[in-house]
């Protein structure tokens, strides 16, 4: 059960998604992180991550270098520069090392064979995608930064990499078009750029990547780079990451083939050795901290959604736990026993010391049954519980016996059953222990003889000693079935220990769609009831200080919003729902903090910039006409005040933004020096959005929210204080006619906006959503068996079997050519079928599309992972198939 908090994410992402709300949020904030303390600069580590002072005209300025573990300066080391985005802007130094390639060098940095650079852009009310320009202070100092590592360290002068993200990803698209002989290689991500820069970047090693599904920057953006690029004669490379998000710095810089190109830009990214590698994670072994910064609660509130874990769930979980539960939980020591026994008229005092066990679990079984009961089965095989040493003595008499072993289940399973009661405990899940049964069936257990007798007295004898123990432990079966039900409390404790790994520091970052300040949310249990069909459990949420650095004085507490424990659908499958209103207190924390704004020109509508620009406001400032063309403004959209959602009984939820401001500055010309304040327009905005489940491929869902009608815009105007207009009219229709047209191509821009729904990977069994609800006052979404699927795309009949993990082989079974076949199960399937050179298996886990197909013409047909619609295009375009054969394929 674990398992299933983070996933409690995804009903958040479905949240702030459907609001939309980021478009507002631009300021971000200083964030500090533990893990680097002022001791760093004291001690003067020689490597890892070191926070570093730079000196100028304009003061401190504080950034963290990378050094390699292995640094030597008998070495020349190449260098990465990293610029990273808006959301790390700041003053710390640390910031910038904790979103981007800062992670994944963290993950790394036994091996990492780079100096990597993290500047910080310090200018906090600029222009966002501007933050980085070669002609900023903060991108001078940039480079200055850089050199002055390389005069610190033993660096390769021409070995120098540039890369960013978001900000940065624009930033190293215009630093490699203002010095293209600069960088051995450059790497932007989720940027863009001027396509006029073109003819300059041809001649330069590019990598460039982008998620095909960012809301933040669009992915056009990357994408006319890319043209300019190869229209100009360039062949820069580029990867579009269909399931990624503006967040494709997860998968971009953790692929170790980009860190072989990084050095050897010229080469083939798959054909290059590898030159760093991210450990493989050790089961039951804590991994490295996070970078994150301090998460110090902010905001309370205590029913914010419910996750529903029906039986059928518990069965896939229960499923699973033979797969992933690790051998030390099933390893350990027993208590001593001390007992006492008559043999030949005499009576012995029996000590038996250093008792262990261990045991193999074959099968588990997980379900409700009633009020406050779960009841946990494990089927135990091959038990061995091992009698470290015995002892008896008596009136002139006494024995010493070696290790003996007790083997229980070495035929069968034995199953240890017991009863918990799920309660909350200071905001942690426990689980109270109601009860144990454990029986051993008489023909599926035995005992050995104990290795080596000592026995001293008349008539004892090792082979009396020997047999009375043996026999003696066959009369004491009871006892030996409470030896082993003991284990259940050191089992539950391990079970909340894992739980308690699991659910920790999962901090929850709500998807924006702007590279800005993203609020951070952790979610935990508040509420939990046990029914005949499940167990159901309320969430509660805690949001952290928008600054670490300025933590409040008492955390706020919203009220409850959620359903409450009782009131949650009594589901058979597992349901995670949200309740859309905790947008009301998390907005209004953020507006408090004053970081709800944004310059128009940062979205990525290019419908919303235009109330940026001077042309198109004249249309409802008539005033802007007498400057002749020559005026420049600059807009800006604040959030005034919260965020609302209205529940409107048989619709889909209401967003309610009252208080939108967009205000404008202006400059006479291009000569004038600073922004003067002109006009200030007062925006209500409301907007209903239906989720919906959405399928992008075969393999993966997602939750859309389209609009359900155009957005009601209500907008009023003014003037600045102290400016006098020669033309006093504003016409508020033509503004409300603008900022409704930006929204709409904000909204729905590359389509509704959606969240992914990933499936629930629990070890060995898998869910995937199989709906998306808005039901009164939260929107849930509910998850199922993943499923088996495999289709025959030759043109012969499929003939196969298929076999369970606890059942025998089936079919054999028959697919025709063209047709599909759906298990629905949640476990992984073996397939097999008869071939010339004998049996071919698989392991189809589940999730999983397979096809049955030849992988070259002219080669015998396998089963090969199902290729997506967009992948057979390419695989066709490649060799030039004709029209009518693409369409063939596709079907």
């Amino acid at each position: 059960m674990g398992t299933i908090m983070p996933e409690i994410r995804l009903a958040h992402r479905l949240l702030v998604l459907m609001t939309v709300f980021a478009m507002l949020a631009t300021k971000p904030v200083m964030a500090q992180r533990l893990a680097t303390q002022p001791q760093v600069a004291q001690r003067r580590p020689q490597t890892g991550f070191l926070l570093r002072t730079f000196k100028d005209e304009a003061g401190d300025h504080k950034y963290t270098v990378f050094v390699p573990h292995n640094y030597t300066p008998a070495k020349k080391w190449p260098v990465i520069l990293f610029l990273h985005g808006a959301g790390e802007r700041g003053n710390d130094g640390v910031l910038p090392t904790t979103v981007g390639i800062g992670p994944i060098v963290h993950q790394r940095e036994a091996n990492f064979p780079f100096v990597v650079v993290f500047p910080q852009c310090e200018d906090m009310h600029g222009r966002l995608l501007k933050g980085w320009s070669a002609d900023t202070d903060d991108g001078a100092r940039g480079l200055k930064i850089l050199e002055q590592v390389e005069k610190d360290y033993s660096i390769d002068s021409k070995r120098e990499i540039l890369t960013g993200w978001s900000m940065g990803g624009y930033g190293a698209w215009e630093w490699a078009a203002t010095a293209p002989e600069r960088w051995l290689s450059v790497v932007p991500m989720s940027g863009g750029g001027d396509r006029a820069w073109g003819e300059k970047l041809k001649n330069v090693p590019i990598w460039a990547w982008h998620g095909a599904k960012d809301r933040s920057v669009r992915v056009e953006r990357s994408r006319d780079m890319i043209a300019a690029i190869q229209a100009a004669g360039g062949n820069p490379r580029y990867s579009e990451v269909a399931d990624a998000d503006h967040d494709v710095w997860m998968q971009a810089y953790d692929d170790d083939s980009l860190y072989a190109w990084m050095l050897s830009p010229q080469g083939d990214p798959a054909k290059l050795p590898a030159v760093t590698t991210r450990p493989k994670a050790v089961p039951g072994k804590q991994q490295a901290a996070s970078l994150e910064p301090a998460f110090i609660p902010a905001l309370d509130v205590p029913r914010a959604g419910y996750a529903r874990m029906g039986n059928e769930m518990l069965a896939a979980l229960a499923d699973a736990v033979p797969q992933v539960v690790p051998q030390d939980m099933l390893t350990g020591r027993l208590n001593d026993i001390s007992d006492a026994t008559e043999a030949e008229g005499r009576t012995f005092s029996v000590y038996m010391y250093g008792l262990s066990y261990r045991a193999q679990l074959a099968r588990a079984s997980i379900k409700a049954y009633r009020k406050d009961r779960l009841n946990i089965q494990l089927g135990l095989k091959n038990v061995q519980v091992v009698i470290g040493g015995t002892s008896l003595s008596g009136a002139r008499h006494s024995a010493q016996a070696g290790p003996i072993s007790i083997v229980i289940g070495h035929q069968r399973p034995v199953w240890l059953s017991f009863d918990v009661t799920p309660v909350v405990v200071d905001r942690k899940l426990r689980f109270r222990h109601v009860g144990t049964a454990f029986h051993i069936p008489d023909d599926n257990w035995y005992v050995s003889s104990p290795a080596g007798v000592e026995a001293h007295g008349w008539g004892m004898t090792e082979g009396k000693v020997s047999s009375g123990l043996v026999s003696g432990l066959y009369g004491r079966k009871g006892t030996i079935e409470q030896q082993v039900g003991s284990i259940v409390p050191n089992l539950i404790a391990e079970l909340e220990k894992r739980f308690d790994a699991a659910a920790a520091g999962k901090s929850v970052t709500a998807i924006w769609p702007l590279p800005v300040y993203r609020p951070r949310l952790n979610v935990w249990p508040a509420e939990v009831s046990t029914d005949e069909s499940g167990v159901s459990l309320v969430l509660g949420m805690t949001a952290a200080a928008v600054d670490p650095a300025k933590p409040p004085r008492m955390v706020q507490v919203a009220r409850p919003l959620g359903l409450t424990a009782a009131a949650i659908p009594l589901s058979t499958k597992l349901q995670v729902g949200v309740a859309p209103e905790i947008l009301g207190p998390l907005s209004e924390m953020i507006v408090e903090a004053d970081v709800a704004r944004i310059n128009v020109a940062d979205t990525p509508s290019p419908e919303l910039a235009k109330l940026g620009e001077a042309t198109v406001l004249a249309e409802a400032i008539p005033d802007l006409k007498r400057f002749g063309g020559q005026a420049e403004v600059s807009t800006e959209l604040v959030l005034a005040g919260p965020i609302n959602m209205s529940d409107v009984p048989g619709k889909s939820p209401l967003l309610e933004a009252p208080k939108i401001k967009l205000i404008v500055s202006f400059k006479a010309d291009r000569l004038s020096t600073g922004w003067r304040p002109y006009a200030e327009f007062d925006v209500v905005l409301r907007q209903s959005f239906a989720p919906k489940l959405v399928k992008p491929t075969e393999l993966t869902r997602a939750v859309s929210f389209a609009p359900d009608v155009p957005p009601q815009v209500e907008v009023r105007g003014r003037f600045s204080p102290g400016y006098e207009p020669q033309e006093p009219q504003i016409d508020n229709e033509r503004m409300q006619t603008l900022f409704a047209a930006g929204w709409e191509d904000f909204v729905n821009g590359g389509g509704p906006p959606d969240a992914q729904l990933p499936d629930i990977d629990l070890g060995y069994t898998t869910l995937r959503a199989e709906d998306a609800v808005w039901s009164s006052p939260d929107v849930y979404a509910v998850f199922g068996p993943a499923g088996v699927k495999i289709t025959n795309t030759s043109d012969k009949p499929l003939v196969y079997e298929t076999k369970g993990p606890y059942s025998g082989w089936g079919g054999p079974y028959t697919l025709k050519a063209g047709q599909t076949h759906d298990y629905p199960i949640a476990y992984p399937l073996i397939f097999r079928r008869r071939a010339a050179s004998g049996y071919q298996m698989f392991t189809l886990p589940a999730g999983t599309h397979s096809e049955f197909r030849t992988k070259i013409t002219g080669t015998p047909e396998a089963l090969y992972k199902a290729r997506e619609p967009e992948e057979i295009q390419k695989a066709l375009d490649a060799i030039g198939a004709p029209a009518e054969e693409k369409d063939k394929d596709k079907k």
